[in-house]
């Protein structure tokens, strides 16, 4: 009875952590098309600076851009600064997304993991919707995701049940010992 019970808890273990496994390929798309809407936004920002280049600068944004820095006031030297992290800005979203959405899938996942905005990343998850993708990188990521942690359940539980058998053995050792 409980080696059958241990392996209907490794199957719901193993269910469980495939179907959290799963989570991530989902959560990359919805945090691309979440980036995806603050590029856009961000270009839209910067779009209407440039229409003011434009008119004023022959189309030089960075004329614009110096400007506003250049003027004495410090509302104008902060607008400036503030198109400038707005290029900035897009810049880095555009990187993001290239990133996200070219190369092989380890590597977009790596790059995920390792890069994610934390900023971002958290709005996307405030509004995440749970799904079950069904493309190939999903369910190896679900797999991958399911054994690794079962594997590495298996092993603290090895050592665990190592811990125990020398605590207990070095316990009886020493009551065993003549009472003087």
């Amino acid at each position: 009875m409980p080696k059958m019970l241990a392996t209907l808890i490794d199957r719901c273990l193993f269910t469980t952590f495939f179907i959290l496994g799963l989570q991530l390929p989902e959560f990359m798309q919805q945090y691309m098309q979440r980036l995806s809407g603050h590029l856009h936004e961000a270009h839209y920002q910067l779009d209407q600076f440039q229409a003011i280049a434009d008119n004023q600068f022959q189309g030089n944004l960075l004329a614009l851009i110096e400007r506003y820095q250049s003027n004495s006031d410090d509302v104008f030297q902060q607008t400036g600064e503030m198109i400038e992290n707005l290029m900035l800005r897009i810049e880095g979203f555009n990187q993001s997304l290239t990133n996200l959405q070219q190369g092989d899938y380890l590597n977009r996942l790596y790059y995920f993991v390792t890069q994610v905005d934390p900023e971002l990343a958290a709005a996307t998850l405030r509004q995440y919707q749970l799904a079950v993708p069904l493309d190939i990188h999903a369910l190896a990521t679900g797999a991958t995701f399911a054994i690794v942690l079962l594997l590495l359940g298996s092993l603290l539980s090895i050592v665990v049940k190592r811990l125990i058998r020398r605590f207990s053995a070095n316990n009886q050792i020493i009551t065993r010992g003549p009472l003087t």
